[in-house]
């Protein structure tokens, strides 16, 4: 089947099922983007429609407004917008009634995208839609990176609205998607995840040896070892390596590990691999009752790392060998073993490569780029993947998608270098840590590196990984930090979905966490849905920003950019060039009104006009007024402009 086929596929048999016998269903009225005129019923921010004639709608609407769009190789990255969606979530909801949220599917999606347009998304990046593990469950419906296999999706994603169509394929259902993105010019990434698999993963039974096992009696209570001659959160450097493997609790933590099962008792592997095909019971299950080993849950590869284990995945074990710098303080006789070094491959590779196991990860690439046209990945922490691996894995998708957008999850601006030559043209960068504690200083200092960046980062105050701008600061705080977020040089604008709803569960709390570790309710583990009635939405405000940026794109380089002396606890940034001026101001106190003075940033006759308020909808009175002096309210930020003629 050839792909430009697979919407126009959708269409025509929702066409032909249009007077279908179905019951009618209730969406959000915030995603009837596309104006469908046949509701049925609407209250409390909610239409009824029926499904297939909204559907087939809304797909002709998407054909005809992609005239307007033209899908180019090349992302201009400055005038990007990246907008996170976990599909399960991001469309889940009660469309019945009933009291049971769907999950949402890729069908659904689509429903989204010209909301997406409007606040300028021209980049969707999917988290894991993969097939996951339902061992060892986090939460009630478990976690998306719990992969079961890279070469299958998530059941779950399939819309029972195609039920009946013949020789389609849910690979086609996530297709159809991409095609759809494409006619509006928005390009899909996707996450990948080389470096862990669920524990029970489908790569077991054929190679039991690409993963860690470890003894089933030590697995409760089970964790890294805490190394006390060592600081809080320290990354694991070889001039710290001898410490680790010193330290008293690293002796009894390698004592945990297993060799594999295939090499501890061949004959009785064997037997359990075919009583699970001929019973359909889990062969890990079997082999944690007959054998006494399990797979080696995941942990963080950061020495002394609160973070808890990760106990629905393990780690590939992507050498045979250990690292040559680990191997003088090793036993000949240790069983494989996951430590903070052994993670990081890219510093401690071994000198035998799991060649097959690289094989399949390389053919777990080129199957998501042939099968679905995307058109990149966010490499799930690939800055510890080995450098060879790295290098096969990128010239791979390069020999397949020369423009591939591909997205680095390095936490920290100071390895931008390292990235962009790795091969990266995006990374996740800081903005997300300096963004948890919002100060005027912290700030300034995140804005002096961005102009010296050689690869663009995220301009994000929250990502699926940390808590909600909301649940810090609240609705006025997460307004004004958007409006922060749009104007930064070499820095591209990251909306993790429902956040343009104000929505405040997470997703995760991995990172930054502000709950002090209390069980809530996180959409990577459980079942829930976005805030998508919300009364007063900030998808106006997105998408004033976006109009603004583009029609600034020329001034807003990090050439022109320079940051002005702070205002009490207003903070300032701008950008000159020749006789263009454009001026942010953002209050950073929660609590108290601030005077601003235009005049002490740059003296101009006739003052700045106002482009952007954080306050304020669309359309607002006082917008393309004119300012010298002002006052800011509490968290309140804004956007000036002048022009010297």
């Amino acid at each position: 089947m050839n792909q430009p086929e697979r919407l126009k596929q959708i269409h025509r048999f929702l066409m032909s099922n249009r007077r279908r016998d179905i019951q009618p269903i209730w969406i959000p009225a915030i995603w009837n983007e596309s104006k469908y005129a046949n509701i049925l019923d609407a209250k409390d921010g909610e239409i009824q429609v029926h499904p297939i004639d909204f559907i087939v709608s809304h797909l002709q609407y998407l054909f005809n407004s992609s005239s307007q769009y033209y899908m180019s190789d090349r992302s201009n990255l400055d005038e990007s917008v990246i907008y996170c969606s976990l599909v399960r979530y991001t469309t889940a909801w009660d469309y019945a009634h009933i009291g049971e949220l769907q999950s949402g599917t890729f069908l659904r999606t689509m429903i989204l995208l010209p909301l997406l347009k409007k606040m300028g998304v021209n980049i969707l990046y999917l988290l894991p839609v993969t097939r996951y593990s339902h061992l060892n469950l986090k939460g009630d419906i478990g976690s998306p990176y719990a992969v079961h296999t890279l070469f299958e999706l998530d059941d779950q994603l399939h819309d029972h609205l195609l039920d009946g169509m013949q020789d389609f394929t849910l690979d086609d259902e996530m297709a159809a998607l991409v095609e759809a993105c494409h006619l509006l010019d928005i390009k899909v990434v996707v996450d990948f995840i080389p470096r862990v698999t669920a524990k029970n993963s489908a790569v077991i039974e054929d190679h039991p040896d690409w993963v860690y096992w470890m003894h089933l009696d030590q697995l409760e209570g089970f964790r890294p070892p805490q190394i006390p001659e060592l600081g809080f959160f320290e990354e694991c450097t070889p001039d710290k390596l001898e410490t680790v493997y010193r330290s008293e609790e690293t002796s009894g933590f390698l004592g945990k590990f297993s060799l594999p099962p295939n090499e501890l008792n061949p004959v009785l592997w064997q037997a359990l691999k075919k009583r699970a095909k001929q019973t359909g019971e889990e062969l890990l299950t079997l082999v944690e009752k007959e054998m006494g080993i399990t797979t080696s849950p995941a942990h963080s590869d950061w020495i002394n790392d609160v973070q808890p284990i990760w106990t629905d995945i393990t780690f590939y074990r992507l050498y045979k060998d250990i690292s040559p710098l680990a191997k003088p303080y090793v036993s000949p006789e240790q069983a494989p073993y996951v430590l903070f070094d052994t993670i990081k491959c890219n510093d401690y590779p071994g000198l035998e490569p799991n060649r097959e196991l690289w094989d399949m990860l390389i053919d777990a690439i080129s199957f998501n780029l042939n099968t679905y046209g995307i058109d990149g990945f966010r490499i799930d922490i690939g800055h510890v993947l080995p450098t060879a691996l790295l290098d096969e894995i990128f010239q791979k998708i390069k020999e397949l998608r020369p423009q591939a957008i591909l997205i680095s999850e390095d936490l920290f601006n100071r390895n931008h270098r390292r990235a962009a030559k790795t091969g990266y043209n995006i990374m996740l960068g800081s903005g997300w840590n300096i963004m948890t504690d919002i100060k005027v200083d912290k700030l300034q200092n995140f804005l002096r590196e961005l102009p010296e960046l050689a690869i663009h980062v995220f301009a994000c105050s929250e990502t699926a990984d940390t808590p909600r701008i909301t649940s810090r600061g609240g609705v006025q705080l997460a307004r004004m930090m958007s409006v922060f977020n749009y104007f930064l040089p070499n820095a591209i604008p990251y909306l993790t979905t429902g956040m343009e709803v104000n929505e405040e569960q997470p997703l995760n709390c991995g990172l930054g966490d502000n709950t002090q570790g209390a069980e809530i309710p996180r959409a990577f583990f459980n079942k829930l849905a976005i805030n998508w009635t919300e009364p007063v939405p900030m998808v106006d405000l997105l998408h004033q920003l976006n109009l603004c940026r583009k029609q600034y794109s020329g001034l807003l380089q990090p050439g022109h950019f320079f940051i002005p002396e702070d205002q009490g606890e207003v903070l300032i940034y701008a950008y000159y060039q020749g006789s263009e001026l454009l001026v942010g101001c953002f209050n950073l106190s929660s609590d108290t009104v601030q005077n601003v003075d235009l005049d002490a940033i740059y003296k101009v006759n006739e003052g700045f006009v106002l482009l952007i308020d954080s306050n304020s909808e669309s359309g607002a009175v006082h917008l393309g007024q004119r300012y010298k002096q002002f006052k800011l309210q509490p968290n309140q930020g804004m956007i000036f402009y002048n022009e010297q003629i």
